[in-house]
């Protein structure tokens, strides 16, 4: 299962929704700025949103690498 964990108004949040979505990926999206802060501070993420793929975390950028591979 894929979790992301986003927070309001983050167009990157979107736009890994929309790229999922149209791959037709299934994915749990968590909306809780205190649930990102703790996940993103432990594996030293700076930046919404953070992707939690097969109990790995990643940035969207490594997530969409680790996905394309």
């Amino acid at each position: 299962m894929i979790k992301i964990y986003g927070k309001e108004n983050c167009s990157k949040c979107e736009t890994l929704k929309n790229i999922l979505t149209n791959k037709n990926i299934n994915f749990e999206y968590i909306d809780d700025v205190k649930t990102l802060m703790i996940i993103a501070s432990k594996a030293r993420i700076m930046s919404a949103p953070v992707v939690d793929y097969n109990g790995t975390i990643y940035s969207m950028e490594k997530f969409l690498e680790e996905l394309s591979k």
